[in-house]
C-alpha cells in the first residue's frame, strides 16, 4: 500500500487574492476591536524603555490587520507616548504570501506605520499552534477569524456560533434568530 499524498499546495492563494475577498472576516474582526481596545489600555506595561511586542496570530496578506494594530497602536501611544517602540510581528504559515503582506504594510495609505517612525512590522513563517515566541515575548496578541483553521475545536464557546458553508440568505436567518 503506498504512503497518502501530501498536498503541498499553500492554504492561501497569493497575489492579493486573499484581501479582496475577506470582507465577512475583516467585518467580524471589527466587532472585537473594543475588545483589544480594552486590552491594549489595560495589560501590565513591561518595565523600562524597551519595545512593546505585538503579535497578529494569523494575519494572512496583511489587510485586515491595518486597522485591529492601528487601534491598538494609538491606545498605546496615549499611554507609552511616542518614543517608545514598538515591534509589530505578522504570524502566519510559511506558504503564506508575504510579499503582498510587506507591500500592504508598505504602500496602504491606512497602515498603521505610515506616520509612526517608531513603529517596526516584521513577519514569522510559522503556524501559531506550535511555538512561536520565547514565552512572556509578546506583551499584546491579536487573532481574528484565524481559528477557523483549527484542526479540531478544543472547547465549546457557549452562545457562539461559526456558519460553515452557508449562502448569504442562511446566514441573515441565523443571525436576526
Amino acid at each position: 500500500m503506498s504512503a497518502p499524498m501530501i498536498s503541498t499546495h499553500g492554504v492561501m492563494e497569493g497575489g492579493g487574492f486573499y484581501n479582496l475577498h475577506a470582507k465577512l472576516q475583516a467585518g467580524g474582526g471589527n466587532l472585537a476591536l473594543p475588545y483589544l481596545d480594552e486590552a491594549a489600555r489595560s495589560f501590565p506595561l513591561p518595565p523600562g524603555s524597551g519595545p512593546i511586542v505585538i503579535a497578529d496570530y494569523g494575519s494572512s496578506q496583511g489587510k485586515n490587520s491595518l486597522a485591529p494594530i492601528r487601534a491598538a497602536i494609538q491606545c498605546l501611544r496615549k499611554r507609552i507616548g511616542n518614543e517608545r517602540a514598538v515591534i509589530v510581528i505578522h504570524v502566519d504559515q510559511h506558504a503564506n504570501d508575504f510579499n503582498t503582506l510587506f507591500d500592504v504594510l508598505h504602500r496602504d495609505p491606512e497602515g498603521y506605520s505610515v506616520d509612526d517612525p517608531n513603529v517596526f512590522p516584521s513577519a514569522v513563517g510559522r503556524s501559531f499552534y506550535e511555538n512561536v515566541f520565547p514565552l512572556e515575548y509578546v506583551d499584546l496578541g491579536w487573532c481574528s477569524y484565524a481559528a477557523l483553521w483549527l484542526s479540531r475545536v478544543p472547547a465549546l464557546i457557549p452562545g457562539h456560533f461559526v456558519s460553515l458553508a452557508s449562502t448569504g440568505v442562511c446566514f441573515r436567518q441565523v443571525c436576526m434568530t
